[in-house]
Order: structure tokens, then sequence, then C-alpha cells
């Protein structure tokens, strides 16, 4: 059990089982049923999340929050899934918002091979991204995958997207900017649209919010990673 605890943080209502990406009417009927969390919920979370940094270090304190969260994160976009429950889905999104380097490992999960941005990798991301080995190893992920023309997994991504979104209606709009960022550089990776779009959400979220900047100015001036043509 982590620290930020397992019983649910709304009662612990789950989503229909098995949901895939590729089934847009039965992700919708799942997107549809997310409500926006308690304020008193979220609190409870955010006080959790910053009293195990202090009580216990950064680095471990993150590590305890994600561990059950990211093996869930992982076999959702592994086989195509969307359906996460609201705990999990809360401890995601509270994470993204109280420490970049989540949204980073989260992001870096949907668009790098598993066979070389494994869970241990995103572990490293997660608790240790300003350590020179974890940024070197961010920065040769990054790289590889802009200049592969072939992309990310499209299901993988698409999974991903649906359960950010899905965050993005259990958590207040104050709270969101990280996930529609993350939306955001999703679709600008696939060539999408949209992109532009979402990056605008995130910025109307919190207007310091760094990636949605880049992402809105790239997407305007027709930028994009190699698959994105």
């Amino acid at each position: 059990m982590t620290r930020h605890g397992r019983a649910g943080p709304s009662g612990g209502r789950t989503g229909p089982h098995g949901v895939r990406a590729d089934d847009p009417e039965r992700c919708k009927e799942y997107l549809s049923g997310i409500g926006e969390l308690g304020t008193d919920v979220i609190d409870d979370l955010v006080a959790r999340l910053r009293e195990d940094r202090r009580a216990h270090g950064p680095e471990e304190g993150v590590a305890d929050w994600m561990d059950g969260p990211l093996d869930e994160w992982l076999d959702h976009i592994d086989h195509g899934y969307v359906d996460l429950d609201e705990e999990t889905m809360a401890a995601i999104a509270v994470g993204m918002h109280e420490v970049l380097s989540m949204r980073d490992a989260i992001i870096l999960s949907m668009i790098a091979d598993r066979d070389v941005c494994d869970r241990d990798a995103l572990m490293a991301i997660l608790t240790r991204p300003r350590t020179a080995p974890v940024s070197a190893k961010v920065r040769d992920l990054l790289t590889d995958a802009f200049e592969n023309r072939r992309g990310p997994d499209l299901t993988r991504c698409q999974a991903g997207v649906t359960m950010l979104t899905g965050m993005t209606r259990l958590m207040p709009f104050a709270m969101c900017a990280q996930q529609f960022a993350s939306i955001a550089y999703i679709l600008w990776w696939l060539g999408d649209c949209r992109a532009a779009a979402y990056a605008l959400r995130s910025l109307a979220a919190d207007e310091r919010c760094t990636l949605a900047a880049i992402i809105l100015s790239a997407a305007q001036r027709g930028l994009g990673p190699a698959c994105a043509g």
C-alpha cells in the first residue's frame, strides 16, 4: 500500500472494464461517467504528496506515490485500454500538477519504445530527473523518437490521451494544465491539428505552462517530428 492510500479518493468508483482505445463509443461512455472530485479530496491528496516528499525526501516520496499508479498506467497503454479507476487517475493527475517529472515520464511512456524506456527507466525519470545520467537518457530518447519516421505506437498514444482526458474531467480546471499540455504534445507529435487547441487550454489553466507555449509555437509554425510529416 502506497502512502497516498489505496482505498480510493471518491469511494472507489471503477469504470467499465475492458474499454479499448480504438472503441470511440465506449470511450465516450467511459469519459461521460467521470465527474470532478470534491475539493476536500483533492486538497487531501495534494497535502499527502507534499508531506511524503518532505518526510521521506523527494526521490522516495515520488517513487512511493507512483509505485502502483505507474504500473496501472503502463498496463493500460501496453494493452490499449483506457478504463483507469478514479483513484489511479487522481494520483497521477495530482502528481503531474505537483511534480513536472511525473508529467515527463507519462509523456515518454507514450512516445518512446518500451524496449528502451521500460518501467525502471520511467521511475528514474520520475525520481531523479536532474541527475546527469537521467537527463542524458531523456535527451537521447526524445532525439531518437523525434527523428524516427515510424512514429510512436498509435494505440498507446490513443489510450494515453483518453486517460489524460479523463483526468481533466476528474480535476478542477486550474489543475489540468499539465494534462492538457501532455495531450497537446502527443497530438503535435502525431501531426494532429488539434494540438494547438489543447495547448491553448493548458495556457488558459496556467499561463506559465512552458510546454504548452512551446507546442503552441511549434504548431503555429508548422514544425514537428519526422513522423508528423
